[in-house]
């Protein structure tokens, strides 16, 4: 690589940094897009799905629309669903959510994360203002009053008017500008299976909330779908080790009859759960973006939207600033997004924490207010709309 010197330096190459790199390298700028980490390619028909999936909001969708990546995404394996289900083992608590309550053909659609980010790095391919280093990572960061550099683990150093770190939740960037975080482990562990059904593709995601946590069924393209087993963190790991035919018939046993029969596992994994936010987004001549601002508790589906609002937000913070690095402009973004951030993060602690009691004073309050939100059309509009993205 002949060229050190650019606009944008962009770490992390998954599907928020990748998004973030299309559409600067779109609008003109010299972007260089860093990722240390194979990209995945196109799906074939035969490719295994991805076990880590997004339920993309409209708005979303847009945004991936507006990049040229959406076609490319549509016509391989998604599922819209226009229905969502929230209800309370506990209880009498049921509502949902109907597309046509918020005026949309859907809610949104089930994508596969690795097959939204082999989309935009498709795109990329195509944009010659962006220049993709792979298989290196940053070692040192040196920011100045008028621009910033980065040392790469290969040898080369580049220089820039902005870093945009992208890089995750352990960000190297965010540590690199000694940027402080906020960090809550819910002591909870996420279980995901990729399974095959009795039922074809259905039109609904649902979530059922019991005292250990959340079940969720999000449907995938054909007779799959991707199941989330929310517990205990240690029963997690204990449920890691047994066979498939062990897990399939514990499935069958504790997830509810609306899921039908379950044909087989095809891959399984687990994570921990926690929420972080970092006490800053944006630094001298940084700034960032994603899940290297901020976690969130995944049991809405919303990690990856809050993302693409974040880079949404910059692009229109950056667009008419006259220095891409402009504190300026980076606090706008940071005004901007914050709020909306927390806001989200608290409502996913009142989930969590707000369904595992199971006092039956607090039992029946919530079931008040979930049938609130059911037979209220306003509130149920609200909430659909808020999240579908409509801030």
């Amino acid at each position: 690589m002949n060229q050190t010197t650019f606009d944008v330096l962009v770490v992390g190459g998954g599907m928020v940094g990748a998004s973030v790199a299309l559409a600067l390298g779109q609008s003109g700028w010299q972007v260089a897009l860093i990722e240390d980490k194979p990209v995945p390619e196109m799906p074939s028909a035969d490719t295994p799905f991805d076990l880590r999936v997004s339920a993309l909001s409209p708005t979303s969708i847009a945004f991936l629309d507006a990049l040229g990546v959406w076609p490319l995404i549509r016509h391989q394996r998604t599922a819209p669903y226009r229905r969502m289900r929230v209800w309370d083992q506990a209880g009498s608590g049921d509502v949902t959510f109907d597309c046509a309550d918020i005026g949309l053909p859907a809610l949104g659609h089930i994508v596969e994360n690795g097959l939204i980010q082999a989309a935009l790095w498709r795109k990329i391919a195509d944009v010659d203002t962006i220049t993709c280093l792979r298989e290196t990572s940053p070692v040192a960061m040196n920011v100045a009053t008028d621009r910033a550099s980065l040392a790469l683990s290969s040898g080369e150093t580049l220089t820039a008017d902005l870093v945009i770190g992208a890089d995750g939740a352990q960000s190297w960037v965010r540590q690199a500008a000694a940027i402080d975080i906020q960090l809550l482990d819910y002591r909870t562990g996420a279980q995901v299976f990729s399974v095959i059904t009795e039922y074809p593709q259905q039109d609904i995601t649902w979530q059922r909330f019991t005292a250990h946590g959340p079940q969720a069924f999000l449907p995938l393209a054909g007779n799959r779908g991707s199941l989330v087993w929310y517990d205990d963190l240690d029963a997690v790991r204990t449920r890691q080790s047994w066979t498939d035919d062990q897990l399939l018939a514990r499935l069958h046993a504790e997830f509810p009859a609306e899921l039908g029969r379950i044909v087989a596992i095809e891959r399984h994994g687990h994570f921990p759960i926690r929420r972080m936010h970092a006490d800053r987004y944006q630094a001298e001549r940084v700034v960032l973006v994603g899940d290297a601002a901020h976690t969130i508790h995944p049991l809405a589906g919303q990690g990856v939207n809050l993302g693409f609002y974040d880079v949404m937000a910059l692009l229109d913070c950056l667009k008419d600033a006259d220095d891409l690095g402009s504190r300026r402009a980076l606090k706008r973004y940071e005004r901007l997004r914050r709020a909306d951030n927390l806001i989200t993060q608290s409502g996913m602690d009142v989930f969590h924490y707000g369904f595992r009691l199971q006092n039956p004073i607090l039992v029946h309050l919530r079931n008040l207010g979930l049938s609130a939100v059911a037979h209220i059309p306003p509130i149920r509009k609200a909430v659909g709309q808020f999240a579908s993205g409509q801030r």
